[in-house]
């Protein structure tokens, strides 16, 4: 029967090819009616079912698929990857943690599967699997790459440094490494990399993510060797690029944003969910660059409070409920399904990846910035949850987004009009959970925070219940995984004059500059 299932597994990554989803899902349906274990038609039925928006029917699939405990190294890492894409912590770890996977993966696949560890803070299987995967190729670029993102995340950049210029002697197309190797310090004209960078510009192929790795790159160095010029032409080919290659829709983030007003009124989380719980989450919200990394990683310097970085946990919980498919937080459809959800199943859902973030202390942080989308749900879901929203200056904001590549995560970012009405749209709907929500979240301003960090760190420690520690005010302690674009940044301690960075390139962001004014 493998062998018949086989055949019609077949045919379903045929049709599944050529987007003819009715006709996969017909076939991968016939193989499982031969197998209901056959563990490449339960993955290759998940990935149809996201792409037809039916979340919970997709994720289903995978758990089938990991409960048929698939013993080959491809099966292994496909379920693996769904599961990650699902938010099943254990199981990506019960998943991964296979002795077949560690023995029989090529070093690639163990690389990535290394870096999903790594997102949801397991960083000990994590480091084991990419050490793996260097004793079986210790020339293999994606790897080194790898690893030194593990490595850059826990805030040993020397080490980091020394992988990235590995990668690139050994492949030097990967231009990613150049990007990374960018961020790692401040360049100066005694240690640069911009001759290299120039070099590969012209490798690079044009329209595709490889010069927009490298444009970023140069942005980045020419602007901390004053050569604003430079920068400025890098910067605007990377967000030209780049604008291209996202799939970005204005009106359909007008309409999430005008659902969000409309479903979230003042009424909306006065029946909150009354489901027992145990941990207290911490959600630190705002738009992204706004200093949401230097509060986390102030407040896992408390004995009381593990850092849980950037996670997609609520945001999954909400999927589920609304049996919506959304690349990014939420969007209008799953605003609109939302107003007939079941919150109390959210917040049962929810319990296991907080046990899992928390991991046996009684806070964590839950530091996604765009959850100030989802602040109405949360309320309504966490009446025992903390918000937390850090304010920072609207140039200083966007144009550090605009000047970081996120790739599709924050889509909106590489054009200065769309990044300026974004931004107007989040500072609306801030106002809004304010005003129906009064007292629900803390603002925190970043410019407060930086230049008086002790008062503020008092206040936020008692806001969420919490003796203040001397402790949290040392950002470069050891231990800790920071996940983001600011990794580098946060372990340096206190920086008070990272504002208007945004001035040598006034004339040229007039535009950003005339859309943010007009909402103000």
């Amino acid at each position: 029967m493998t062998m018949q299932a086989n055949l019609y597994w077949q045919d379903g990554e045929k049709a599944a090819a050529r987007r003819d989803w009715p006709s996969a899902v017909h076939a991968y349906g016939a193989a499982l009616a031969c197998d209901p274990t056959h563990v490449p038609s339960l993955l290759g039925m998940s990935s149809v079912y996201s792409r037809l928006g039916r979340h919970r029917d997709a994720r289903d699939l995978v758990l089938q698929a990991h409960a048929a405990g698939p013993r080959l190294a491809p099966l292994i890492f496909g379920v693996g990857q769904r599961l990650r894409y699902f938010n099943e912590y254990q199981a990506v770890i019960d998943c991964f943690g296979k002795a077949a996977f560690a023995e029989q993966a090529p070093p690639q696949p163990l690389a990535e599967a290394a870096v999903a560890l790594s997102t949801m803070g397991a960083n000990e299987p994590a480091t084991a699997l990419i050490d793996r995967a260097l004793r079986r190729d210790p020339k293999h670029a994606g790897s080194l790459y790898f690893r030194g993102n593990l490595r850059t995340f826990n805030g040993d950049f020397d080490a980091a440094e020394q992988d990235y210029e590995s990668a690139l002697r050994f492949d030097p197309g990967l231009f990613q490494a150049s990007w990374m190797l960018a961020g790692l310090r401040k360049q100066t004209p005694q240690s640069n990399h911009v001759q290299r960078l120039q070099k590969q510009l012209r490798q690079a192929t044009p329209g595709r993510r490889g010069q927009v790795y490298v444009s970023f790159a140069m942005h980045k160095e020419h602007h901390d060797l004053g050569n604003h010029v430079q920068a400025w032409e890098a910067l605007e080919r990377g967000c030209k690029v780049e604008r291209a290659l996202v799939g970005y829709s204005p009106e359909a983030t007008a309409d999430m944003f005008g659902e969000l007003r409309r479903v979230c009124d003042a009424g909306f989380a006065s029946a909150p969910s009354t489901v027992a719980r145990d941990a207290t989450p911490i959600f630190i919200v705002g738009m992204f660059r706004s200093g949401t990394s230097l509060l986390e990683r102030m407040l896992s310097g408390h004995s009381a409070v593990t850092d849980g970085g950037e996670t997609l946990a609520f945001a999954e919980q909400m999927k589920r409920a609304t049996d919506c498919v959304t690349s990014g937080v939420l969007d209008a459809e799953m605003v609109r399904r939302a107003a007939a959800a079941d919150f109390d199943a959210v917040a049962r859902g929810y319990a296991e990846p907080a046990r899992w973030l928390a991991k046996g202390r009684p806070f964590f942080t839950e530091k996604l910035p765009g959850n100030f989308l989802n602040i109405g749900f949360i309320a309504r879901t966490l009446p025992h949850a903390r918000i937390v929203h850090l304010v920072r200056d609207p140039m200083d904001t966007c144009f550090a987004n605009l000047r970081t590549l996120f790739s599709e995560v924050a889509a909106y970012s590489y054009d200065q009009q769309e990044m300026a009405d974004y931004y107007n749209r989040y500072r609306s709907l801030m106002r809004h959970w304010h005003s129906e929500m009064p007292g629900r979240v803390l603002d925190v301003s970043y410019s407060d925070l930086v230049n008086d960090p002790e008062g503020q760190v008092r206040r936020v420690a008692d806001y969420c219940g919490l003796p203040f520690e001397a402790g949290m005010l040392d950002l470069a302690r050891s231990g800790g995984s920071v996940v983001t674009a600011s990794a580098a940044q946060v372990r340096q301690g206190i920086v008070k004059d990272r504002g208007a960075a945004w001035l040598p390139y006034a004339e040229q962001l007039q535009v950003m500059r005339n859309a943010l004014h007009a909402d103000s």
